[in-house]
């Protein structure tokens, strides 16, 4: 059999838990608020490839985020955005610097490209030192540069002032910003994109609108860097039912504003109830918390029960990730670990 090229094989793919279960709390999804009453393809020409400009979408997403509809390109979710900017811009051999621990794909796309992923430790509680990435990138001398803001999977937040702090003296790299949690609590880099040249920033429509199945992201950046872009995209690349519902979705930014709202004191609730249990629980600005406990076998007696959270090893000692869910989701977690525990 023909194998795959050496630089790939090494890879692990990404599964997820297709288990029964009561609460679904270890991908970070929220509730369908949005478009549960939709009809399905309802305007929807099925035998038409779709726009490959997304136009009317990206004349949506320009207007909920504050910029131009040139500044944006939408994908198949914001990961697919950051996989094109890397194969773009990386050559073989090329470092990319991020923090750890972060998103687990950045090191799947480098490895694709070609690219080194070096990844710069976070500290003991998670939190992040910008002038430790600004002097590792004055070191190495990245091609690329990627801040995860809230950070996946820990949810610390990073201030504007020191993120502006590190794209200003990272001037020779491509600084990818994933704003994918950002809806949920901080302030978002989008309005500096024609401040700094090598800036772009990663939105998405599956977390705070509630839309994981249509796989709607984007990449806002200056005129130039998306006319750069285009020319790598792939053609048709965001089907016609993402597009039109994606759409619909942003014309209720009320709804949303109320549901992040929701989800941010459901998220400080869950935090003192997993605090009362013994639960050791890390800052977070994102729909999810990031928690350690001395039971290191809760992931697989809350998987027995129904109950889907993110197991995540680190260094011998087992953290959990926990998606914020709906107040009943959380209600049944809190009863199950109590009965545990």
């Amino acid at each position: 059999m023909i194998e795959l090229k050496k630089s790939v094989r090494n890879l692990k793919p990404y599964f997820v838990n297709q288990i029964p279960y009561k609460a679904k709390l270890d991908t970070n999804e929220t509730q369908n608020y949005l478009l549960n009453k939709e009809p399905i393809f309802e305007k929807i020409e099925a035998n038409i490839y779709p726009d490959s400009d997304a136009t009317i979408l990206r004349q949506k997403l320009a207007g909920y985020y504050g910029c131009k509809s040139n500044n944006i390109m939408v994908g198949n979710g914001s990961s697919d955005m950051i996989n094109l900017v890397i194969n773009g811009f990386c050559e073989m051999e090329d470092s990319v610097l991020s923090f750890t621990p972060s998103f687990s794909m950045y090191e799947n796309y480098c490895v694709m490209a070609g690219a080194n992923l070096v990844k710069l430790a976070s500290n003991e509680d998670f939190s992040v030192d910008i002038t430790k990435l600004v002097d590792k990138a004055k070191e190495i001398k990245p091609k690329i540069v990627i801040i995860c803001n809230p950070n996946n999977p820990t949810g610390y937040y990073l201030e504007k002032k020191d993120v502006i702090n590190a794209i200003e003296e990272i001037k020779d790299a491509i600084i990818i910003l994933d704003e994918a949690y950002i809806d949920f609590g901080g302030e978002s880099c989008v309005d500096l994109i024609d401040q700094f040249d090598n800036l772009i920033v990663m939105r998405t429509l599956s977390k705070a609108f509630g839309l994981a199945a249509l796989r709607v992201g984007c990449m806002i950046a200056n005129e130039a860097m998306i006319n750069k872009l285009w020319a790598i995209k792939s053609p048709y690349n965001l089907n016609a039912l993402s597009q039109y519902y994606g759409a619909m979705a942003l014309d209720r930014p009320t709804e949303v504003t109320a549901f992040v709202e929701a989800i941010a004191t459901q998220r400080e609730l869950l935090a003192d109830k997993l605090k009362a249990l013994e639960f050791q629980v890390y800052p977070s600005k994102a729909n999810f918390l990031f928690v350690k406990h001395d039971r290191q076998d809760l992931f697989e007696l809350l998987s027995e029960r129904g109950i889907l959270i993110r197991k995540m090893p680190m260094d011998s000692i087992t953290y959990y990730r926990i998606s914020i869910g709906s107040e009943k989701e959380n209600e049944i977690l809190i009863k199950e670990l109590e009965e545990i525990l």
